[in-house]
């Protein structure tokens, strides 16, 4: 964090961490990391926690409460000029999606009429063939986007985030890489 003329935080870098599964290993996750006073951070900030000052910035955030089932633990632990802010979020994270083609729960189905992008590549090492953006229309055996139409097996396997991305897998036999059929949300208005 870094303070302006008018005493005012602003983010001077974000730092996020991965996801743990229980709130307590977030919260021992959390701990670990002021104790240790190693953030990683892409630029040098001029602020070292001294040891005195991360224990009291440990004790701050222990003492910081959290409703129990959103848990956000924020706090602002001035030094000088710059400032630490700690804040320890927990959040639902979607769950990948795997179906046949011709299933109802295929995540394909999801972005019917959505503007997406269509990236053909070979898996690994992802050699790209082809690409198309558009609105989606999904039938029992075909994907298509404006003019370009592509059939699959009703047992191809689709896996992917329902509203947001779907791959489909298509094999080719023993010795060749599957190909993979990768659809994406465009943005609002934006291009992929």
């Amino acid at each position: 964090m870094e303070r302006d003329s008018s005493g005012v935080w602003h983010a001077a870098q974000p730092v996020t961490h991965r996801t743990f599964r229980t709130r307590e290993d977030t919260l021992k996750h959390a701990e670990r990391v002021i104790q240790r006073g190693e953030f990683p951070m892409e630029r040098a900030m001029p602020v070292t926690l001294v040891r005195n000052r991360r224990e009291a910035l440990l004790s701050a955030f222990r003492e910081a409460e959290g409703d129990g089932v959103t848990l956000i633990r924020d706090l602002t632990f001035p030094v000088g000029e710059y400032g630490l802010m700690v804040r320890v979020t927990r959040e639902r994270q979607a769950q990948p999606v795997r179906a046949a083609f011709a299933s109802a729960a295929n995540p394909l189905r999801s972005l019917i009429g959505q503007p997406v992008k269509l990236t053909v590549l070979i898996e690994h090492p992802y050699d790209v063939l082809s690409r198309a953006q558009g609105p989606l229309d999904v039938s029992d055996r075909a994907a298509r986007i404006g003019e370009d139409t592509q059939l699959f097996s009703a047992s191809a396997q689709v896996s992917g985030l329902p509203y947001q991305s779907a791959t489909v897998t298509v094999p080719r036999g023993l010795l060749k890489k599957p190909l993979l059929y990768r659809f994406e949300r465009l943005p609002e208005g934006g291009e992929g």
